[in-house]
């Protein structure tokens, strides 16, 4: 009965932990109503992968991991959206990332991003960028700056760490970890809110040997150098992918109307971009760090305008 008492005692409050992380998801900022495509549901949040019913966006609890059947079973019939309000089923493979349409009154997706596709899996990405400026006109835009690692062949998810403004209907910068969206899922680690001028570093790294080629243990970590404070999501799944396309920086916004809707400063960079190859060594020749940068949205008097070198990305708004 004493090691009955314990393991009962060790798991229900874990199992509180993860009914209560379902509360987070209701402070996501809800989609605007004025913005939204047409076709996105009102009482849907935004993420850093367009929107989701709020019972598919779920906090982990430090400790914690979900296991498929505990995403499955959460958004069934669910279906969450891109940033043009196109359907990805509740079950299957996620979209690959939003990019930003110029066909509605506010941009939402992806605006700019530095990527490199590489022929063999990458054991990790780390980054590290300022907090900037809170945007000179506050509405209900959702700012997110993060670097990541997707599969370009076998598109199920994306780890990032990510940097938002608003992301959580606070009008404030926070950190968080994802891993987002299998099966029509979102998972995130626990929110902090950090400052502008502080610095933010992030990783993503896999808990296998090296050489191995498609772990199944994943931690994305989003750390305030600064505050020295973070955010970690721990031994999330790989959901069977082979991460070969990295992000050295991207913009990603939803609700932006006017330039003023971005950070006062215009700019940011993402500096000391360090990939790790197969072996887990940090890769340093230059042909392999060719990276791409893209804008992906024009128009509307903005400055934007993206720049990559070997180990930093600048991208204007």
């Amino acid at each position: 009965m004493k090691r009955l008492a314990s393991l009962l005692g060790r798991i229900f409050p874990l199992m509180a932990a993860l009914a209560a992380s379902s509360v987070w998801a209701a402070s996501l900022t809800p989609a605007d109503a004025k913005s939204r495509p047409a076709d996105v549901p009102q009482h849907y949040v935004v993420t850093p992968f367009g929107y989701f019913h709020p019972s598919c966006v779920r906090e982990v609890p430090d400790g914690a991991r979900l296991e498929d059947a505990d995403i499955s079973s959460a958004c069934v019939n669910r279906p969450h959206y891109d940033a043009q309000g196109k359907v990805a089923a509740a079950t299957g493979a996620a979209m690959p990332p939003p990019r930003a349409g110029a066909a509605l009154a506010a941009i939402n997706g992806w605006v700019e991003d530095s990527e490199l596709v590489a022929s063999s899996p990458y054991a990790g990405i780390s980054a590290s960028w300022p907090v900037p400026a809170a945007p000179a006109s506050r509405g209900g835009q959702v700012v997110y700056f993060f670097p990541g690692l997707q599969d370009s062949h076998n598109v199920q998810s994306i780890l990032q760490p990510v940097l938002g403004w608003n992301a959580f209907s606070d009008q404030a910068w926070t950190i968080a970890s994802w891993n987002c969206c299998k099966n029509g899922a979102a998972n995130y680690s626990a929110p902090r809110k950090v400052a502008s001028g502080d610095w933010i570093t992030g990783r993503v790294w896999h808990d296998c040997a090296a050489g191995a080629t498609a772990c199944g243990s994943w931690n994305v970590e989003t750390r305030d150098a600064t505050q020295n404070i973070q955010t970690t999501l721990s031994h999330t799944s790989n959901y069977r992918q082979s991460f070969n396309w990295a992000f050295g920086g991207v913009l990603e916004v939803y609700s932006v109307a006017n330039c003023q809707n971005y950070p006062a400063d215009g700019a940011l960079s993402f500096s000391n971009i360090q990939l790790l190859d197969i072996n887990k060594q940090i890769i340093s020749n230059s042909a392999a760090l060719a990276w791409r940068a893209n804008v992906l949205q024009q128009g509307g008097g903005c400055n934007y305008h993206a720049a990559a070198a070997k180990t930093v990305t600048t991208l204007s708004y």
